[in-house]
């Protein structure tokens, strides 16, 4: 973590120096002594904006919305210093183009944020070669919804009300609801709204990487967590096997990958496997999609992530495409038959922007291979 932070202060330095300079320049402000002084205090004040956003488990809501204003200066300054590059200095700053440069900025802006804050719905076909007592279930998906001071109750009703018309068979909310506290969720009428959730078959709810931020000293294991989110109509899953004998179908719920790092041990995949029916359809819900040869070689069938949130800003989202081999959408293995889903998730982090990505809440119509049993039936 000490490293991150490193990293983050480092970054953070360098971005606010190279903005600091380029506004001097695209702006046309021709500062002296004292006015030079507050200025670059006023740059180095936005730099600490998101290394505290990353120490403090409770920050304001504003810094979240001065760094997005400052990514997407970043965005608009690059852009400007390339076309002036490419001119051959001819483009450069005048009234107009200053005008038009903070236009470029706010428009950035505006429609990050709508791209973090009004979802889609997305939805995927899944196949499962194994016989359940249904043809066809309906999952709905939500993750990543990073509860925090910048989230708005209108926000996540809009969320509850979207989930609800959709029928759902069964909800899974895949690891990060929380963001380093609880207090967001108990505290302001979350935890009603979450509990308004429908489905046929129940809400089942996984840790994420954040859920062990929020871990103190009074509940090292996360009891609180647990009940709070049981109180609210969810059942926690945590290295648990669940049959659904309605179904016929095996869920499985991990402990998130980061749990280690909290003296919580996660029992390994293949222990968990030997108390599952392998011969019912097996979904295992994952916060992290990682080791996806593991968990096919293991006999999972469907496998439901999030924590990447898809990237969330251009470039990330490639540098995630490096790092996993599903980092976003869908993937199948045909030969082990298969199937991984990773949701960019609902929410947006520390920071309420989202550019090359959008929030969502995803849809998975699963079928079964029902055939077989009928086609002994029809022999009999």
């Amino acid at each position: 973590m000490n490293f991150v932070i490193l990293f983050i202060s480092l970054m953070s330095i360098l971005v606010i120096i190279y903005l600091g300079k380029r506004w001097l320049f695209w702006l046309d402000f021709h500062l002296n002594g004292y006015l030079k002084l507050a200025y670059w205090l006023a740059l180095a004040t936005i730099a600490t904006t998101f290394i505290l956003s990353k120490v403090l488990n409770d920050f304001p809501a504003f810094f979240g919305i001065l760094f997005s204003l400052t990514i997407c200066f970043v965005y608009a300054t690059l852009l400007f210093d390339f076309i002036h590059l490419i001119s051959r200095k001819r483009f450069k700053p005048d009234f107009w183009v200053s005008y038009v440069y903070v236009g470029c900025v706010i428009v950035l802006f505006i429609f990050g944020h709508q791209m973090a804050t009004n979802s889609k719905i997305v939805t995927y076909q899944v196949t499962i070669n194994k016989q359940a007592n249904v043809d066809h279930l309906r999952i709905v998906q939500l993750s990543d919804i990073h509860l925090n001071g910048l989230t708005q109750r209108k926000f996540i009703k809009q969320m509850v009300d979207e989930v609800n018309k959709l029928n759902a068979d069964l909800i899974v909310i895949t690891g990060d609801t929380l963001d380093k506290q609880l207090k967001s969720f108990t505290e302001t009428d979350f935890n009603k709204q979450f509990s308004q959730l429908k489905s046929k078959y129940g809400t089942y709810i996984i840790f994420g990487n954040h859920e062990y931020l929020a871990i103190n000293k009074e509940h090292p294991h996360g009891e609180d967590i647990v009940d709070a989110f049981k109180a609210a109509n969810m059942r926690v899953l945590r290295d648990d096997i669940v049959y659904l004998s309605d179904l016929n179908i095996t869920l499985i719920g991990r402990e998130d990958f980061s749990s280690s790092k909290y003296d919580l041990k996660r029992a390994e995949l293949a222990d968990l496997m030997m108390f599952a029916d392998t011969s019912t359809p097996i979904i295992l819900l994952d916060h992290q999609p990682k080791n996806l040869d593991e968990t096919a070689n293991a006999g999972v069938d469907l496998m439901i992530s999030g924590h990447t949130h898809g990237g969330q800003l251009f470039p990330i989202n490639l540098l995630l495409s490096v790092i996993y081999k599903n980092a976003d959408g869908i993937y199948h293995d045909t030969e082990k038959q298969f199937t991984s889903i990773v949701s960019s998730g609902y929410g947006f982090g520390s920071i309420p922007l989202r550019l090359m990505t959008r929030s969502e809440i995803v849809v998975i119509d699963v079928t079964f291979d029902n055939n077989k049993e009928q086609s002994n039936h029809s022999l009999e």
